[in-house]
């Protein structure tokens, strides 16, 4: 087929790119393109608009809420400056987070312990508690742990706690021997800004051993053999093992030590009477454990003290008569009478501790009758109120020496 020109309609050969005919360019037309290029003030102005641009970003991201998560401890930075925000189930140390804890649970039907927030300033230490608190609009605290447990831990509302000062808010944490693990303690705090932060603590729970022991399976018929029994078991039981002595209803009469350990002393009862204790308990074990005086009568001469505890002691249906001072708390410790009768000592309940954890702050149900000094308050290492509700205080020379200015409630005591 040949080639056709579009001007003069002559037949051109296939290749012709020229009409001979009427001198045309059989070629198509390209449209050439000029260079151009951009002046630097205009690359100058849009790199600036592309900086503010970018910095206009961060800042508007800076300015949404953010959610901040950790375990133990977190850093929260806002317009007044950085906070420490961190976990402890201890009094004593403000500054050190605990993302991880391991309490024992042995034979109690539960078992507390507080959850603490703490709050510092990140750059002096310095406690920021009641500051931090004013940017807060709500804390809650939530327990995540095997759906199965058969003894689910609980926890309280979060609030300032009087037995913690330090403290800008705790949580009081219920466990017991049957609860499962893993649990985690989840803080959740939403701020007046919009932020969340997020705040765990991982708590495991170990199950202890608990040993028994009454007089069909070992000697207690006297004040020796008893010792010698407590000296071995100190040697042969872990601190956080649960150590019970089922003692028969005998006279003890001369002094015994409870060491390196706690125990749990129960006295019984036969037509003859109670378990007896006429030259006091001694104890010596760590401020950290609990142990248990109960169902026992202590009988003095109007000298001595009937149990002088330097650690953790907890008095229950217990009879105090004719001491010097019946029940006394020095050092580290924390003591807890609770339905017992104290009458015709010198001083019933004398507190002079220095610095621990409280245990418990209830002293219900005790009859001090006949004491010079029915409660003498001289030490309290917290500002944890103690409650003597359902106390009858009677013909007592003093019902409150209160040295310490500790508060107490005594709204539910009888006075007579």
């Amino acid at each position: 087929m040949k080639k056709i020109c579009p001007y003069c309609q002559t037949e051109l050969p296939n290749e012709a790119s020229f009409c001979p005919y009427c001198a045309r360019s059989l070629a198509h037309p390209r449209r050439l393109r000029l260079p151009w290029h951009i002046s630097a003030r205009v690359l100058l102005a849009a790199a600036v608009l592309v900086l503010a641009a970018g910095i206009a970003a961060v800042l508007y991201i800076q300015t949404l809420p953010q959610t901040l998560e950790g375990m133990g401890e977190i850093t929260y930075t806002d317009s007044d400056g950085s906070y420490q925000i961190l976990l402890n189930d201890s009094l004593p140390d403000r500054y050190s987070p605990k993302p991880q804890i391991e309490l024992d649970a042995g034979g109690e039907d539960s078992y507390r312990f507080p959850c603490c927030l703490y709050v510092n300033h990140k750059a002096t230490g310095a406690d920021a508690g009641e500051e931090f608190l004013t940017k807060v609009t709500s804390a809650q605290v939530q327990i995540e742990q095997p759906d199965d447990s058969p003894s689910p831990v609980v926890c309280s509302e979060p609030m300032p706690m009087d037995f913690n000062k330090e403290a800008a808010l705790a949580s009081l944490i219920d466990y017991s021997r049957d609860s499962y693990s893993p649990v985690r303690i989840l803080w959740t705090l939403s701020m007046k800004n919009g932020d969340t932060i997020e705040l765990g603590m991982e708590l495991a729970i170990r199950a202890t051993n608990t040993y028994d022991y009454d007089s069909t399976n070992c000697d207690m018929s006297d004040s020796q053999s008893l010792q010698a029994l407590i000296d071995r078991l100190a040697e042969e039981t872990k601190e956080e093992d649960i150590v019970n002595l089922y003692l028969p209803p005998v006279t003890y009469k001369e002094p015994v030590v409870l060491h390196s350990r706690s125990f749990n002393l129960i006295g019984s009862q036969s037509e003859e009477g109670r378990t007896t204790f006429t030259s006091g308990i001694q104890i010596r074990n760590s401020p950290y454990w609990i142990s248990y005086i109960s169902d026992i009568d202590f009988i003095g001469d109007g000298t001595g003290v009937a149990i002088s505890a330097a650690c953790t002691v907890w008095a229950k249906n217990c009879r105090f008569e004719g001491w010097k001072t019946a029940l006394l708390g020095f050092g580290n410790m924390w003591v807890n009478a609770t339905d017992c009768t104290f009458e015709n000592n010198g001083i019933g309940l004398h507190w002079n501790s220095t610095d621990v954890t409280a245990t418990d702050s209830h002293y219900t149900g005790n009859i001090f009758r006949g004491n010079d000094t029915a409660v003498l308050l001289e030490q309290v290492p917290t500002d944890t109120v103690l409650n003597f509700g359902q106390c009858v205080f009677e013909h007592n020379e003093t019902d409150l020496d209160n040295h310490c200015s500790q508060p107490v409630d005594l709204s539910e005591a009888e006075f007579r």
